[in-house]
């Protein structure tokens, strides 16, 4: 049973650092829009509003990403007990 809960959670690893990699990602890809509009003369300010807020929720959905990661991560090892680590 414990070998069956500690492959799902190994799956559920899998799936969480898929996601965080591509919450940091999206998030680069923001943060690369702004410093481009930045180099614009008339800076489009509800573009650059929204991409903030972009910006904002994708650094939220990493760092949920991460805490779950590192949560799952926890698990396995108090599963798999001393002689895993």
């Amino acid at each position: 049973m414990s070998h069956r809960l500690i492959s799902d959670l190994q799956n559920r690893v899998d799936r969480w650092f898929d996601t965080l990699m591509g919450d940091e990602s999206r998030l680069r890809s923001y943060q690369r829009d702004l410093l481009a509009m930045r180099q614009l003369s008339p800076r489009p300010r509800c573009t650059v509003s929204l991409t903030l807020r972009q910006c904002v929720a994708a650094r939220k959905m990493a760092r949920h990403a991460r805490h779950a990661l590192a949560s799952c991560r926890k698990n396995i090892k108090e599963l798999s007990g001393p002689h895993h680590q």
